[in-house]
């Protein structure tokens, strides 16, 4: 027998099927029974000797066998193998043969077992604690690095031949099966002096089955060709290579032709030079497409001269590598990360898009980008489309919104859309870009085409790999909220009545909202640091971003139907400076919360439907300029469910007289909580899944997936519209309430419970948007229609002594206003706590309307009467005309200068960059004496840079010229318990 050999560059020569066909590959070792004769069971030659004389001999361990067979397209250069069966056969060298860059180990193996419980080394590069192993393991091929751990290659399949390889080419390592590459693998460095076939050694991890062919080869860097440099038909290779090539170019010629698309020769995010906060910026939103490298490549970008968005089109998928505010040169992506991960049916997580290949997660570089592959078992890319944003729901400027508000909002909208392997199940993944906003949106939905149900068990909607040191200036938050879904430390849902907590559902209860940081399980790199470190530095290690649901939502969906996920906003903030931040979210809801611009003074009337108390009532509000009537305000006095004819034609009287005063009317109602909805039943509560009984956090309460939802939904709308309501004024649903119960007709049990209620409370928002009402709503559904919601609340507040309320109410407004605008909270003045009626406390009912109607909150006075006498009368026509006077600033941000304490001055500023009145700046005194101070008054966002031209309290103006701050010193004098104002233009 001849043994086995060294060959080098041979095969070329003999067939098509194999060997150095590039000159750039060089075969340093390779092993085979060429010559062996084919005679089958015979013992295997004792040494295996290296011609070329670079590698080592292998020594025999053990009496191997030689079988009479070889892969198929091996059997034009030998037709034998040798056939490992006890644990003591292997062939062993002294030193290992694969060290340093750019090289590729393979072999043709073939195992006897489909199942090989522990570890199986068919081939041995040093051993499993330095080094590698190329070995079954259990029913898996897989790479064993040292140190580190395995990697699966493809199942085993038994008595069939299979060629796997490890290539090592710039520095990263990768595992092939059949000349497909199908994983990443750890970084292989050097190994211990060991290299052995069939075993690590006599006895340590021996495989059971037959080697046919071992060889290793190193190639110049970047010029190793998959479809010509393996031991396989190489011309079958080629054909699928190109085959590949050509899918990739019609991907990316496909995309390209995509209408809306802008194909382009270099990528160009056209940064503004003014700050958006202040002028207005004009760049429209764009989509670019860069070809690259033949249509094998392309890069995508979303840019509207703020932020931008890119995407890297490479082997039939798409990722994310680039998330930018461009006009600060500010990058926020860091490692490539899927565009979705589901999980489907309960099964594991599916990625939807993405690219791996990357060395490492600390960071991108772009000459990494032509290594980057798609995992095999990812959703691919198939097509996308550009076009305008759509609007959520539908909305007309109304009740004093500007009515040159665009909506939807202008940009673009740009949907990728990813097949499953079986071509199944498509996701679209929705993203939109805003004019003038640095945001960017991003939703999905997931398109049912087979034959049977599916359950989405779980998703997440953003997944991305930030970088630690630009996460803290990004804001992320979904339109997924109600009263607890957003109950964090730093949340801006109300997060009130916490209690029915129990552990064990927790996040049915309190969600903890939709955004979470945590470690990136991916980014090995990544320093540990000791406790200090990592409270100075913010946690970085917390750098992965999700965007999911706590729990849920376990969706059924059925064949031909679509799931629609939540939407997820992501804010690009400039600076960690915290005012700025929340300018940024504060403008972000006047654009894609629109209704959030709108603005009624509202009175409320307690617990009546009296046409002689509120006809009166209506005449001085059409007198004054107040907007709205609630009527009646108090639990108990209106049902929107019952649609007999007393109770629409009591409201409907209300709602007439109204309208011909120009008053809107709504009415109060607890809409599920605690009203005793029928009886059990009637199955309408939520299910306690902790008690099995009916309950929730807020005791008693209505399932918003139950029949009730039915009951309610369609005698609500046949109400307000017979009654002629304007107005849509419910307390709660607060809900995202978990429940149980197994037999509602609109979800199937707990797991789909919240997202259930959700989708219904955001429908009911949408119908009332689309019937023009004002709707007002003490939850968080500002993406989702709602107008506005508490600015500061607690019960026991209204009852209070009303001079004690105004600085309180100060603080409300001061504390409120960081994360809304003042119109997306409410503010309530109670003139019920003037013992003696409002003519004889006159003062004291002025001191709380100035502080509440110059904070540009929505106003709600409660009370039968808004005058009793002339001097109310003429306190309220005084204070409504100054207010109708300068509504426009009062209608703008807040910029928030000093907090009410009741010990001195306290006072914020108005802006409004685009108005005459550029800002307006109102200082409260709350001692009781008077103070003279001068204030350094913020005048950036005004708008102002040299000179500012400020009156005090509507008096003559005087010149200030602003500092290297654009601040000026203020000197002002304000009365004991009094206040003042200060216009600047």
């Amino acid at each position: 027998m001849g043994g086995w050999a060294w060959r080098a560059g041979l095969l070329a020569a003999a067939t098509t099927m194999g060997g150095a066909a590039d000159a750039a590959l060089t075969v340093r070792a390779q092993y085979n029974l060429r010559g062996a004769g084919g005679i089958r069971d015979t013992a295997a030659p004792e040494t295996l000797a290296c011609a070329v004389g670079l590698g080592p001999t292998l020594a025999r361990r053990g009496s191997p066998r030689v079988m009479s067979d070889g892969p198929a397209s091996r059997h034009a250069v030998y037709d034998s193998c040798v056939k490992f069966e006890a644990d003591d056969q292997c062939y062993q060298g002294p030193a290992p043969l694969a060290q340093g860059d750019n090289w590729v180990l393979e072999t043709w193996v073939r195992a006897t077992r489909a199942e090989d419980p522990g570890y199986h080394a068919a081939v041995a590069n040093g051993h499993g604690g330095i080094g590698f192993l190329i070995a079954q393991h259990g029913g898996q091929w897989e790479v064993l690095v040292g140190g580190i751990g395995g990697t699966p290659l493809a199942p085993v399949k038994p008595d069939t031949w299979t060629h796997l390889a490890v290539v090592q080419s710039g520095g990263q390592a990768s595992g092939w099966v059949d000349g497909r590459r199908v994983s990443r693998l750890p970084a292989i460095g050097g190994a211990a002096p060991n290299f052995a076939v069939g075993a690590t050694s006599p006895g340590k991890e021996p495989f059971h089955g037959w080697v046919a062919e071992v060889r290793y080869s190193t190639f110049a860097p970047g010029r190793f060709d998959p479809a010509a440099d393996f031991l396989l038909d190489n011309e079958r290779l080629r054909q699928v290579a190109a085959a590949e090539l050509a899918a990739r170019a019609r991907l990316v010629g496909h995309l390209r032709a995509t209408p809306g698309v802008t194909t382009v020769a270099r990528l160009d995010e056209r940064p503004t030079a003014d700050d958006w906060l202040i002028r207005p910026v004009t760049t429209p939103s764009t989509v670019q497409l860069l070809p690259e490298d033949q249509d094998q490549r392309a890069r995508i970008m979303l840019s509207n001269g703020l932020v931008s968005r890119t995407f890297l089109v490479a082997d039939g998928n798409l990722a994310c590598f680039s998330l930018r505010r461009a006009d600060h040169d500010i990058e926020f992506v860091r490692a490539l990360k899927p565009e979705l991960r589901l999980r489907l049916d309960n099964g594991g997580w599916t990625e939807v898009g993405g690219l791996t290949g990357a060395p490492d997660h600390a960071f991108l570089t772009p000459r990494w980008y032509a290594g980057l592959e798609a995992r095999p078992d990812a959703w691919k890319l198939t097509g996308m489309a550009v076009g305008p944003c759509v609007k959520p729901y539908d909305w007309q400027p109304k009740c004093n919104a500007p009515a040159n508000i665009p909506w939807p909002a202008r940009g673009r909208r740009v949907t990728f859309t990813f097949a499953s392997p079986d071509g199944e199940l498509l996701a679209d993944v929705h993203y939109e870009i805003y004019d003038g906003l640095p945001v960017i949106s991003k939703t999905f939905s997931l398109r049912n085409r087979t034959a049977r149900e599916v359950v989405l068990t779980q998703f997440e909607g953003e997944h991305l790999a930030v970088a630690p040191t630009t996460s803290k200036l990004l804001h992320v938050e979904s339109d997924y909220s109600f009263a607890t879904a957003n109950f964090t430390d730093r949340c801006s849902a109300l997060g009130i009545h916490a209690g029915g907590n129990n552990g064990q559902y927790r996040d049915y209860y309190l969600g903890g909202g939709t955004t979470r940081f945590i470690r990136d399980p991916d980014w090995g790199s990544m320093a540990t640091l000791n406790p200090a470190e990592d409270l100075f530095l913010g946690d970085p290690e917390n750098a992965l971003l999700l965007s999911r649901p706590t729990v849920g939502p376990a969706w059924l969906i059925r064949p031909g139907e679509t799931f629609d996920g939540f939407r997820t906003f992501e804010i690009l903030n400039d600076s960690t400076e915290e005012e700025r931040q929340f300018l940024a979210q504060r403008r972000f809801y006047r654009t894609l919360a629109p209704q959030t611009n709108e603005k009624m003074l509202e009175v409320h009337a307690p617990v009546t439907r009296d046409m002689k108390v509120l006809g009166p009532l209506m005449d001085q509000m059409a007198e004054l300029g107040f907007e709205q009537l609630q009527a009646p305000e108090h639990p108990g006095g209106f049902n929107y469910a019952d649609t007999s004819p007393a109770n629409i034609a009591a409201m409907k009287a209300i709602c007439d007289y109204g309208r011909a005063k120009g008053i809107r009317v709504g009415a109060y109602q607890l809409m599920m909580a605690s009203q005793g909805w029928g009886s059990r039943e009637d199955n309408y509560n939520c299910i306690d899944p902790s008690t099995g009984q009916p309950g929730s956090l807020f005791g008693q309460s209505a399932c918003g997936a139950s029949a009730w939802a039915d009951m309610y939904y369609r005698g609500m709308w046949q109400t307000i519209e017979q009654a002629g309501m304007g107005a849509f004024k419910p307390d709660g649903p607060y809900h995202g309430d978990p429940c149980a119960a197994t037999d509602h007709p609109h979800h199937r049990g707990l797991a789909d419970s919240q997202w259930a209620q959700w989708k219904w409370m955001c429908s009911v928002l949408a119908e009332g948007q689309r019937r023009g009402l004002y709707l007002t709503v003490p939850d968080y559904y500002f993406l989702n229609g709602q107008v506005c919601t508490g600015m500061g609340y607690r019960e026991a507040t209204d009852n209070i002594d009303i001079v004690l309320q105004t600085l309180i109410y100060r603080q409300y407004i001061y504390d409120g206003t960081w994360h809304k605008t003042p119109g997306m909270g409410w503010v309530n003045l109670n003139t019920e706590v003037l013992r003696g009626g409002l003519e004889a406390n006159v003062d004291r009912y002025e001191r709380a309307l100035i502080v509440l109607l110059s904070s540009g909150a929505q106003v709600w006075v409660r009370g039968h009467r808004l005058y009793d006498g002339p001097r109310s009368q003429a306190m309220l026509t005084r204070w409504m005309a100054w207010y109708k006077r300068h509504r426009e600033v009062l209608g703008g941000d807040i910029i928030h200068l000093r907090r009410p304490d009741g010990r001195g001055l306290d006072y914020y500023l108005h802006v409004n960059p685009a108005g005459r009145e550029k800002g307006l700046l109102l200082v409260f005194n709350p001692t009781d004496e008077a103070i003279t101070q001068s204030l350094s008054v913020p005048l950036y966002y005004t708008g102002l840079s040299d000179t500012a031209k400020i009156s005090a309290q509507d008096g003559p103006a005087k010149s200030y010229r602003l500092d290297r701050g654009r601040q000026v010193r203020l000197p002002v004098t304000v009365p004991a318990g009094g206040f003042g104002w200060w216009v600047v233009r």
